[in-house]
């Protein structure tokens, strides 16, 4: 007999409307979880309960707005009734292109919203569904981070500044919930087939300045040609659920072709570091 919503375990994510939060929400739906997913338009909303069905309810919030992230959480609780909640996948974000001296101070506060305070928002309101009870287990936090989290690559600033803090919340949140049994998990991708540096894209023609010209050049190839070679939001996926249920126990997972080289690089000096880096970029 096939449980009812309410006794399948139950699942948030954040940023839905497309690419690894879109993937997530589709594998947890066929693996028998009921999924609460975040989107910013109603018209995302709709489409995709029309895809899912009743595995599906949506959540239309922004993770920068504390009060509708606040409502979304009473929503979810009041559904849930005693039940609490499996995991909370935090994928929601952005991605801005450009040296931080030229980027627009609204793109990035609103990379430090989207990657970071929003993060915080919606973990806080939802930790108390993520508490255990007589009859559940506590739940798992996954972080959708980046390998951006831990090295750091001109005209990625933002990007890169956010999730760094990313890692170091999370590191945070799990040393302080380790009590509760709540653990966090971070999955630091590489480049992934998704919109949101398509999105990014869109804004890099403005830092045509002469300063940063050859660097940004450079980079733009970079990420062009990465992109080739991105893997699927699946792969994301299908992590996402080994790690809620209890199949993959480490702290964090690196998904990339090439991870080793930012792993590599994060492990230098400084010095060298920059050296080649920066080598790479204006040879």
């Amino acid at each position: 007999m096939q449980q009812s919503n309410h006794e399948s375990p139950t699942v948030v994510v954040t940023g839905v409307s497309s690419g690894i939060g879109e993937a997530i929400v589709r594998r947890l739906a066929r693996a028998g979880y009921h999924v609460y997913g975040s989107v910013r338009k109603e018209a995302d909303a709709v489409s995709l309960s029309g895809d899912l069905g009743d595995r599906f309810c949506p959540l239309v919030f922004d993770v920068t707005d504390r009060d509708a992230v606040r409502e979304a959480a009473r929503l979810v609780k009041s559904a849930r009734q005693a039940g609490n909640l499996a995991g909370l996948v935090n994928n929601a974000g952005v991605a801005a292109f450009g040296p931080i001296e030229l980027l627009d101070d609204d793109v990035f506060d609103l990379s430090v919203g989207a990657n970071l305070i929003g993060v915080r928002n919606v973990t806080n309101a939802f930790l108390p569904l993520l508490r255990g009870n007589e009859t559940h287990a506590p739940g798992k936090i996954v972080n959708i981070s980046s390998l951006s989290g831990i090295i750091n690559t001109p005209m990625n600033g933002a990007y890169c500044i956010t999730k760094h803090a990313l890692e170091s919340l999370g590191d945070i949140y799990r040393r302080e919930l380790l009590p509760m049994g709540i653990d966090v998990v971070s999955i630091r991708s590489g480049p992934i087939r998704s919109e949101i540096w398509n999105k990014a894209h869109t804004q890099e023609d403005k830092f045509d300045d002469p300063t940063y010209q050859k660097m940004a050049d450079k980079v733009r190839d970079i990420i062009r040609r990465a992109e080739k070679d991105a893997l699927p939001p699946s792969v994301i996926a299908d992590t996402v659920i080994d790690v809620l249920e209890g199949r993959k126990k480490r702290v964090a997972y690196h998904l990339s072709k090439g991870a080793w080289t930012s792993r590599f690089l994060a492990a230098l000096p400084a010095r060298w570091a920059d050296r080649l880096i920066v080598r790479s970029l204006m040879s």
